[in-house]
C-alpha cells in the first residue's frame, strides 16, 4: 500500500487532543474499523492505532510526546504521512487487567490464543 499524505488539523475532546483524517485519506485505508499505522506528523516517526469516528472516517489521539516531538499543539495544523502495518504490535496490557487474567487461568489461556489485533480491542473496551 502507498504512503497516505495529508493534513489535519489538532482539536482537544476532553483531556484528548485528536486528529480526524480527511475521508479521502481515511478511503484509502484497508478497514472502516481500527487500523494500525506508522508513519510521520510533521517529520515525527510514530505508531499508533486510528478509530473509526463514527461518521465515515477516523481519527488518531495524539499524545502529548507525539505534539511535543511535532512541534505542535491544539489548534494547529500537521502535516501526516501514514501507511498501514501488517503486523499488530502487542498493546500494554494495564496492569489491572493483568491481575484479572492472571487469576482465571481458562482467561489467560484464551487471551494468549487471541490475536494482537483483538486484544487490543478488548483493552480499548
Amino acid at each position: 500500500m502507498s504512503t497516505i499524505r495529508f493534513e489535519a488539523k489538532l482539536f482537544k475532546i476532553g483531556s484528548w487532543t485528536l486528529l480526524r483524517l480527511p475521508k479521502s485519506a481515511s478511503a484509502k485505508l484497508p478497514s472502516r474499523g481500527m487500523t494500525m499505522v506508522q508513519g510521520t506528523i510533521n517529520g515525527f516517526r510514530f505508531q499508533a492505532p486510528l478509530e473509526p469516528d463514527g461518521k465515515g472516517s477516523h481519527w488518531l489521539k495524539v499524545e502529548k510526546t507525539m505534539r511535543q516531538a511535532a512541534g505542535a499543539d491544539t489548534g494547529d495544523t500537521v502535516t501526516l504521512a501514514i501507511e498501514p502495518v501488517k503486523e499488530w504490535p502487542e498493546p500494554k496490557v494495564p496492569a489491572d487487567l493483568k491481575k484479572a487474567l492472571a487469576a482465571v487461568p481458562q482467561a489467560q489461556s484464551l487471551w494468549k490464543d487471541i490475536t494482537p489485533m483483538a486484544r487490543w480491542d478488548w483493552i480499548r473496551f
